[in-house]
């Protein structure tokens, strides 16, 4: 065996324990659809608040702010349900374990933070403060993708930091555009992870 094949051989070993430790099961057009239908939805938002400005919601009439608020619960909870089918067809297509322990303990790092995210932003609805509830969702989501992350290839991490720095920018600075904040991470940062993925791992 000469030395480029030895190192051809420790090549395919090092992809294998990857493998094995690591999550690589990530479907990329679930992330494009995710990410489209968020930018859909902050088109809407703007058409009805016509400001960039989360506090506007309490301007609107209650039918328009329950419609808002219908509308961005439709979004995650469809774009979850697409992410699980694709995630479970794309393991299947691969041979894999859908629901593998990786897989479980990235479902319990993320869930915590997911949790807490609907618990804060329920709590700030009933008091008004709609202008906390977008940079509160970019940090715990950040957050949650973060430590998933942690089980799986490097792109997920740099996701959840990129949430987490639009989060407190929104926080301190970027409020009055805080649907341009949620464009930019659960829209475009979304696409652009989801041809990440589509072109280093494949459909």
């Amino acid at each position: 065996m000469d030395a480029k094949e030895a190192e051809r051989h420790l090549a395919t070993i090092r992809r294998i324990m990857e493998s094995a430790t690591q999550i690589t099961v990530l479907p990329g057009w679930a992330a494009m659809i995710g990410g489209a239908m968020a930018l859909a939805g902050c088109g809407v938002t703007y058409g009805l608040m016509k400001s960039m400005d989360f506090a506007r919601l309490a301007d609107l009439e209650p039918g328009r702010r329950i419609a808002l608020i219908s509308l961005w619960v439709g979004i995650a909870v469809v774009a979850t349900g697409i992410d699980v089918v694709m995630t479970v067809r794309l393991a299947r297509k691969k041979g894999k374990n859908p629901w593998s322990r990786l897989s479980q303990l990235a479902a319990f790092a993320m869930g915590p933070a997911i949790g807490a995210a609907f618990a804060l932003s329920l709590a700030l609805a009933l008091r008004g403060t709609w202008d906390l509830i977008p940079a509160i969702w970019m940090l715990l989501y950040g957050l949650g993708v973060w430590m998933a992350g942690v089980l799986s290839v490097r792109a997920p991490g740099i996701l959840g930091l990129v949430f987490m720095i639009a989060g407190v920018a929104t926080l301190f600075w970027a409020g009055p555009i805080a649907l341009l904040m949620v464009a930019v991470t659960f829209g475009l940062a979304h696409i652009v992870f989801g041809i990440h993925l589509i072109a280093r791992f494949g459909d």
